[in-house]
């Protein structure tokens, strides 16, 4: 997979992050971690989930 897109908003070039978010379950001091990858555009601040191959 390439690691630029088109935005379909502006039209500008939107990059491939991936990122990592940590969230405490409720009532105990457990945490869990998430990663996920999106395309962000830096113009228009427009996103969307990356489709995983």
């Amino acid at each position: 997979m390439a690691d630029v897109k088109e935005c379909p908003m502006c039209g500008e070039t939107m990059k491939l992050r991936e990122r990592e978010i940590t969230d405490r379950v409720p009532g105990s001091t457990e945490t869990k971690t998430s990663k996920f990858r999106e395309w962000v555009c830096p113009e228009c601040d427009y996103f969307e989930e990356a489709e995983e191959d």
